[in-house]
């Protein structure tokens, strides 16, 4: 049925008609499926005459031709059966109709019989197909497309002269809407039944007529759909909302919608495609999916099949080289294969895919598969080899280049151009290693010119060709480190004592190196110990703390040996807590403020504690040395809040617990 913004716009075309019945008037529209002509004058039949007048004519001519053509003569229903047979025709003739609010032929026609006029029937001659059945909506099925045509209408006298007539404004099916075009803004699914919305920018006049086409099937016809919509204004944003609930499940149905005038015509906004389907998401997930590897090209070709591939819009790739994790999209296709060529022979990369359907809903993953590619030659072998050396040994290191290695063997030779024999197992990659590797080889009795060399393995586990061999000069160094066996603790300082088998062929001096507490190693003799000496006194103030010595033995080229065994003095200092600990409430009570006084003995850290009754005591900060007071902010303003501080000594040592100090609520 039409809105009542349309029935009163009818209304007021019919009186200005009317009145201006001999000119030229906006009287005849483009439509859906021909040009329609409203016939403005009072009904008149041979029957039921209006005056002298009995019926009616249907002219028309095209803009550019001076002759009038008769299209065809009728006059308004007598008889219930004349109304009915048009009530029929009209039906397939007009664009609006909906069967639902729809009156028939029998409920209007007593209403006219009883005057057989038009006074009673303003409302239901709204409805097309009504208007139709009574000619007042005449249609012109013959006009082409390409043609403006004029049209006229002319009451019939019975004496068949013509008595009032009234020409239309020109008319062509090319006359187009004007309306912004709708685009897709939101679809879902309801139980059964899909809601689907577009928007547009309003342009001119709200658009209260839709054309609804629907296609089922991928690539089938659209054909008109009659279904319910609502055409809705917010700001100047116009909402369009379709509704459609008689589909069947599996089907890709495909809708379209288009702003037109009241008759069906001047199409011209043609909205977005949404598709809509009503399918299992089960149905959706690929049922083969398959990588072959091609050893000859280095890729990865992955191949995949679906139960239902109409409904299928995107399918999105996720590769990891681990199975639990570490997924990456790295592909997102519409077709039904993918050749990944960025890959590393050697590394098994694994696979699963997600699907987009038709609706934009993505799909639970598909099985996860793998593949490996394997490749026959040689990787790059590795570059920049250098050798320097230390106090462990000679340091080897390189660079790789390759981006499939898998690890590295060092390659050693005691002589120039001599045989090189492997000195370790594989080394392998290091993703933090940033391509740059060393090795220290730490063998005793190394003399002369030494040469190294780094073959690769890739994952293929085929090994690389041997890097360019670089050679060191290796001095005889001590054969063997020294050996401590006793430390002894005296008022100045302390006694160390070694014993060294081979001081008499080689070693040339000692360094003693000394460790106090937790810091490391240093060493404490200003210039070589002879190697006669078999002890060393180090005059260093100790105050109980736990000191450790290690030496080595020096050769004539200044070289040191490894690191002779470790021996500690296990003196502990006693380690005191802080003393005069007190606390007292910041000025806006928002934190509690800690003070106390420093120990007699070192102090490393302070550890501040605290607790409520009923629970254990949880440790709150650790502040440095020079630190004597701290402000606690978390503490439970519920409750009262105990404190108490310990000391770590430079020595590693925890004292006992301070005195413990207190806030309680009230406390102020």
């Amino acid at each position: 049925m039409m809105s009542l913004k349309k029935i009163f716009s009818v209304l007021l075309l019919l009186a200005y008609l009317q009145v201006s019945a001999q000119k030229e008037a906006p009287a005849a529209f483009n439509g859906y499926k021909a040009n329609y002509i409203y016939n403005i004058f009072k009904p008149a039949s041979a029957a039921h005459p209006d005056g002298q007048v009995v019926g009616f004519r249907l002219d028309r001519k095209a803009t550019q031709e001076t002759a009038w053509q008769t299209l065809y003569k009728f006059s308004t229903p007598a008889t219930f059966e004349e109304l009915q047979n048009n009530y029929q025709k009209a039906l397939n003739n007009v664009f609006e109709f909906n069967a639902v609010t729809a009156y028939t032929a029998a409920e209007v026609w007593p209403i006219f019989k009883k005057k057989f006029n038009f006074d009673s029937l303003g409302v239901h001659l709204t409805q097309q197909h009504l208007a139709s059945a009574f000619n007042i909506l005449l249609v012109d099925s013959t006009a082409r497309k390409d043609v403006v045509y004029q049209y006229r209408v002319i009451q019939i006298k019975a004496d068949g002269t013509e008595n009032g007539k009234y020409t239309s404004l020109p008319v062509s099916s090319n006359d187009k809407f004007i309306a912004n075009r709708p685009k897709k803004s939101g679809r879902k699914i309801s139980g059964d039944i899909f809601r689907m919305e577009w928007r547009a920018k309003l342009n001119g006049e709200l658009p209260e007529v839709l054309l609804i086409n629907r296609s089922e099937g991928l690539n089938m016809p659209f054909k008109r759909l009659l279904n319910s919509y609502s055409i809705e204004q917010k700001g100047d944003t116009v909402i369009y909302t379709l509704e459609d609930g008689n589909v069947t499940k599996e089907t890709l149905y495909q809708y379209t919608i288009t702003p037109v005038n009241r008759f069906g015509g001047g199409a011209n906004a043609v909205s977005d495609t949404l598709q809509m389907v009503l399918v299992d998401e089960k149905m959706l997930i690929p049922k083969i999916f398959t990588a072959t590897a091609d050893t000859i090209n280095n890729a990865m070709a992955l191949n995949w099949s679906f139960i239902k591939p109409d409904f299928v819009s995107v399918v999105n790739i996720f590769r990891s080289t681990e199975y639990e994790d570490g997924y990456k999209l790295i592909k997102s296709t519409t077709g039904y294969s993918y050749v990944d060529r960025d890959i590393v022979a050697g590394q098994k990369y694994y696979y699963y895919l997600t699907v987009n359907d038709k609706m934009g809903r993505t799909t639970e993953r598909s099985v996860k598969i793998y593949g490996l590619s394997q490749k026959n030659t040689k990787s790059q072998k590795p570059t920049h080899v250098s050798v320097s050396k230390s106090k462990e040994g000679n340091v080897i290191s390189w660079m790789d280049n390759a981006t499939d290695s898998r690890g590295f063997y060092v390659y050693r030779t005691n002589e120039v151009a001599g045989a090189l024999k492997p000195i370790t197992e594989m080394i392998y990659v290091n993703p933090n290693a940033k391509n740059s590797y060393s090795y220290i080889d730490t063998a005793s009795n190394l003399q002369g010119k030494i040469g190294y060399a780094i073959l690769a393995e890739n994952l293929s586990n085929v090994r690389s060709n041997f890097s360019a061999i670089e050679y060191v000069e290796n001095i005889i160094k001590t054969t063997s480190q020294p050996t401590l066996i006793d430390i002894n603790k005296v008022n100045d300082g302390v006694f160390v004592f070694w014993r060294d088998e081979t001081a008499a062929m080689v070693a040339s001096g000692y360094n003693i190196y000394r460790k106090v507490g937790k810091e490391t190693y240093v060493k404490v003799n200003k210039t070589a110990v002879l190697p006669i000496k078999t002890s060393y006194k180090d005059v260093f103030p100790i105050n109980d703390m736990a000191v450790s010595y290690k030496i080595t033995s020096v050769n004539s080229s200044g070289e040191e040996s490894n690191f002779s065994n470790e021996l500690s003095i296990n003196q502990f200092e006693m380690v005191y807590p802080p003393v005069s600990v007190k606390s007292f409430y910041s000025a806006d009570l928002k934190s509690v403020i800690l003070q106390w006084q420093a120990p007699q003995s070192s102090v490393a850290n302070y550890e501040v504690y605290r607790y409520v009754r009923g629970a254990e005591p949880v440790k709150i900060a650790t502040l440095e040395a020079k630190e004597l007071s701290y402000t606690d902010t978390g503490f439970d303003k519920t409750k009262n809040n105990y404190y108490f501080i310990k000391t770590v000594g430079l020595n590693g040592n925890v004292s006992l617990p301070s005195s413990e100090t207190f806030k309680v609520v009230v406390d102020k």
